[in-house]
């Protein structure tokens, strides 16, 4: 069963500190921390799974689907673009890639260039499992000027400890 997760204390301590009340943020994945978040921002959130839509905040629905980044990584799939095409003419002044789960995979963003190109700043999650490591790469040789912003959560009996391993403005 898949379990409702959210961004670790540090990440969002992280995004008051540096994202401004009001500004818009698009997070793949959508989850409690999410609903926080929108309380003092513009959120949108893309999500697969329709147990966790809510009119809360703008959550869009997009299926998994396979795609070429995905089957190069062996992961399943990533969100379908195709649902997400009325995004590709706005700019966001965060992007959170904390979803599809890891079970899924998140490396099939890359073949979709001008998400990552939406938004300057750029926070991923989970950098301590190998994919989100590579994908965390990739997005930087992919950016030409970039900020972003690295997670390492460390999670046992059920709580999460995130660490902001790395900052880095490209």
């Amino acid at each position: 069963m898949y379990k409702r997760q959210q961004l670790g204390r540090a990440a969002h301590e992280w995004v008051l500190a540096n994202i401004p009340k009001g500004a818009r943020i698009l997070e793949f994945g959508a989850g409690d921390g999410t609903k926080d978040r929108a309380r003092m921002y513009d959120v949108t959130a893309i999500e697969h799974n329709e147990a966790y839509l809510t009119d809360e905040y703008t959550c869009i629905f997009a299926p998994i689907v396979e795609n070429e980044e995905s089957l190069l990584r062996d992961e399943k799939g990533w969100y379908d673009a195709t649902a997400l095409e009325f995004l590709k003419m706005q700019t966001f002044d965060l992007l959170i890639i904390d979803g599809p789960p890891g079970e899924i995979g998140r490396n099939g963003i890359l073949a979709h260039p001008w998400v990552l190109k939406s938004s300057s700043s750029i926070l991923i999650d989970d950098t301590h499992r190998g994919a989100e490591q590579y994908l965390a790469q990739a997005v930087l040789d992919r950016m030409d000027d970039a900020n972003l912003i690295i997670l390492s959560e460390e999670s046992e009996w059920g709580t999460r400890e995130t660490t902001i391993i790395s900052e880095v403005n490209k």
